[in-house]
C-alpha cells in the first residue's frame, strides 16, 4: 500500500464533512438516522454522529469514519476511499507507489510494458499507416486507441532489439518470442495488437488480430493470435479491460460481460465503462470470486449466436447459484454489440440494454426457443424444464410470479407446478444448517461492555490499563491493547483516528464490529466499571483455582497439596477484598 502520512489523512478528514458525504450516497433524517447501506435495513438503525464524525449501525455493528464509509460502500481499498475524497475537496494527492524491479515477476512486467510502449510507436509511425486506416475504417479513433492501448506489430524484428537487453529465455517465457535459444522469432509478426492489463495496471498478455488486406483474404490465418499462458498470464482469472472499468464497476454497482475486445471497446466508445470481456467464453471459479467481491449487478452481454446463447445459460446458471442479480441484452439481426452498435448506433443499444431480460426469462425463451411447440412431449419436456429453472429463482415473489405465466400459458393448474417446486425447495433447505447466533455469557459482556467504554471515554483507558490491562478472549485481549497503544503513541484517544490505525487489521475490524453490534448504552457509572472488571478478575481467579485443584489431585505428596490447598485459600481471601 502506498504511503499517505497521519498529516494528510488527517486533513482529508478534517475537510469532508462525514454528515455531507454520507448523504451523497443515503438518505438521513433529521436526526441523522437512516437505512443502513451496509445490509438489508427494514428499520432505519444507521446513525452519524456529526461532533465524533463517525457513524455506527447499531443492527450490524459496522461503524468508522469518512474514510471507511467511502472505502466500504464503494467496495474499494483505503488508499483509493482517500484518493477519492481527497479529489472531492481539491486536495491532491499521490498514492503511486515507487516501483521495483526485484523479481522476476517484475521483470516481466518490465518486458511487457516495453514490448507495449514499441507496439504503440509503431501504429503513430510510418508503418502504421494501414493499420490507422483499418481501425478508423472500424469507427476506431485516436481517443479509443490511446484508452486501450492499441499498438502494431511490424515485421520480425522486436526478437533482435529486446534480447540486447533482456534474457532470451525470459522472452520465451512470456511469449514475447516463439522458437528456441538458438533461434528466436517474434510472436506477433504484422498483427494490430490489443494489450491485455491486469487489474494492478500490469500488462499480462497480448492479442493480435490480422489487417492487412491479403491476410484478411487468406482464411488459413487466425484472425486472431493470443499469447500463450504463462506465469503472469492465465486465462481462467483474466478480464479484459478490468484496468479500466474497475472503478465504474464498484461506482455503479454492475458489471456487464461481453465475449470480446471489439465488443468492450465498441460499448466503452458509448459511455459503456463498466465492461469487461471473457478470455474466449469460458467462465471460470477465479472469474466468479472476482465479481462476488464486487458484491454488484451482472449484465450478461455475449455473442447472439447460438454458441454465444449457451454461455450464456452456463455462466448465468453459475452466477444464480450465488443469488447474484443477473440480466442478459438481447438484440436481433447482429452477431454481436460491435456490430450492432456500428449498424444501429447508440440510440439503439441504449434501448437494448434498458429492456434487458432477467436471466429466468433469457433462460425460458431459449429452452423454448428449442422445442416443437406444436408435439404434446416436447411441451412437457419444456415444461419441467421451465419448473427446474424456476425453482433455482431465489426471490419468492419473481419465482410466484413465473408460476402464475406458466400456469396461464399452458393452461395448467398451480398446484401441480408448486407441488414440484416445493418438493425441490424441500429438499434444498435440508441441505442448508443453520448457522446459530452468538450467546454471551457474562463474561462475553463484561468484555464487550468494557472496550465500548474504552473506545469512548478517554478516562475508562487510563483506568482499565491501571487495574487490570488484559481480557479473557485473545481477540478481545488485542483490541484492547491496540486501544492502549493508540493513546500512548499520541497522547489522546480518538474514536475516528483509531479507525485508520487499524484499517489493514480485518481480525481487529471484525472484533470492533462485534463490539459495537452489541446493544451498548453510552452511560455508565464507575460502579458498573468496576462491576465489569472484577468479573474479569474472578473468571481469571476461578480458571487459577481450577488449575490448582487439578495439580493438587495429580500429585502423591502430602506436603504439597498442603501448599497448593493454602495457595487456594489465600487466593479466596484476597477475592473477598474486593
Amino acid at each position: 500500500m502506498a504511503f499517505v502520512s497521519k498529516e494528510i489523512i488527517n486533513e482529508i478528514k478534517s475537510q469532508n464533512d462525514i454528515v455531507d458525504v454520507i448523504r451523497s450516497y443515503i438518505d438521513l433524517d433529521d436526526k441523522l438516522k437512516g437505512k443502513c447501506p451496509f445490509h438489508n435495513d427494514n428499520n432505519p438503525s444507521f446513525s452519524v454522529h456529526s461532533e465524533k464524525q463517525i457513524y455506527k449501525c447499531f443492527s450490524c455493528g459496522e461503524s468508522g469514519n469518512v474514510i471507511t464509509f467511502v472505502e466500504k460502500i464503494n467496495g474499494i481499498t483505503f488508499v483509493e476511499a482517500l484518493k477519492l475524497l481527497a479529489d472531492r475537496v481539491g486536495i491532491k494527492l499521490d498514492v503511486s507507489a515507487p516501483k521495483k524491479v526485484n523479481t522476476k515477476l517484475e521483470k516481466y512486467y518490465e518486458i511487457n510494458d516495453t514490448v507495449n510502449k514499441y507496439y504503440k510507436n509503431n501504429l503513430i509511425s510510418n508503418s502504421g499507416k494501414e493499420a490507422i486506416k483499418y481501425l478508423t475504417d472500424r469507427s476506431i479513433n485516436k481517443d479509443i486507441i490511446n484508452e486501450f492501448n492499441i499498438g502494431l506489430a511490424t515485421n520480425n524484428q522486436l526478437t533482435s532489439i529486446l534480447e540486447k537487453k533482456y534474457d532470451k529465455k525470459d522472452l520465451l517465457d512470456i511469449d514475447i518470442s516463439r522458437g528456441s535459444d538458438e533461434k528466436q522469432f517474434d510472436t506477433f509478426q504484422n498483427r494490430i495488437i490489443f494489450p491485455i492489463i491486469d487489474e494492478n495496471n500490469n500488462v499480462v498478455a497480448f492479442s493480435g488480430r490480422k489487417y492487412l488486406s491479403d491476410d484478411l483474404k487468406d482464411n488459413t490465418l487466425s484472425k486472431y493470435v493470443n499469447s500463450k499462458e504463462t506465469i503472469i498470464f492465465r486465462k481462467s482469472n483474466t478480464l479484459y479491460n478490468l484496468n479500466n472499468s474497475l472503478q465504474n464497476i464498484k461506482k455503479s454497482k454492475e458489471i456487464i460481460i461481453t465475449e470480446g475486445f471489439m465488443d468492450t471497446i465498441r460499448m466503452s466508445t458509448i459511455g459503456y465503462k463498466n465492461v469487461v470481456a471473457l478470455m474466449g467464453t469460458a467462465f471460470t471459479k477465479d472469474h466468479l470470486d472476482k465479481i462476488l467481491k464486487f458484491k454488484c449487478r451482472v449484465v450478461l452481454n455475449l455473442d447472439q449466436d447460438n454458441p454465444g446463447k449457451e454461455a450464456t445459460i452456463s455462466i448465468g446458471n453459475e452466477l444464480l447459484k450465488h443469488n447474484l442479480d443477473v440480466s442478459v441484452i438481447v438484440f436481433d439481426d447482429y452477431k454481436d454489440s460491435d456490430e450492432f452498435i456500428i449498424a444501429k448506433g447508440k440510440d439503439a443499444f441504449d434501448i437494448a440494454y434498458n429492456n434487458r431480460l432477467p436471466f429466468i426469462d433469457f433462460k425460458l425463451n431459449y429452452l423454448k426457443s428449442n422445442k416443437n411447440m406444436k408435439d404434446s412431449s416436447e411441451i412437457s419436456k419444456y415444461i419441467n424444464e421451465a419448473i427446474e429453472s424456476i425453482n433455482e429463482v431465489d426471490d419468492d415473489i419473481l419465482r410466484e410470479l413465473k408460476i402464475k405465466e406458466l400456469s396461464s400459458e399452458f393452461n395448467i393448474d398451480e398446484s401441480i407446478i408448486k407441488s414440484k417446486i416445493k418438493n425441490n425447495n424441500k429438499k434444498e433447505k435440508q441441505e442448508v444448517k443453520e448457522i446459530p447466533k452468538k450467546r454471551y455469557n457474562k463474561y462475553d459482556i463484561s468484555e464487550i461492555r468494557i472496550l465500548y467504554l474504552m473506545l469512548n471515554y478517554d478516562d475508562v483507558i487510563l483506568y482499565f490499563e491501571n487495574t487490570l490491562g488484559y481480557l479473557i478472549h485473545d481477540n478481545m485481549s488485542k483490541l484492547a491493547y491496540k486501544i492502549i497503544e493508540f493513546r500512548n503513541d499520541y497522547g489522546y484517544f480518538d474514536y475516528s483516528d483509531f479507525i485508520d490505525y487499524i484499517s489493514e487489521d480485518n481480525d481487529l475490524n471484525e472484533t470492533l464490529k462485534e463490539v459495537m453490534k452489541y446493544p451498548n448504552n453510552e452511560e455508565y457509572s464507575m460502579n458498573e466499571l468496576d462491576e465489569y472488571i472484577n468479573t474479569i478478575k474472578k473468571y481469571t481467579v476461578e480458571k487459577r483455582i481450577e488449575s490448582l485443584k487439578n495439580e493438587m489431585k495429580e500429585t502423591l505428596d502430602v506436603n504439597k497439596q498442603i501448599e497448593i490447598a493454602k495457595k487456594i485459600e489465600d487466593i479466596k481471601k484476597e477475592v473477598l477484598k474486593w
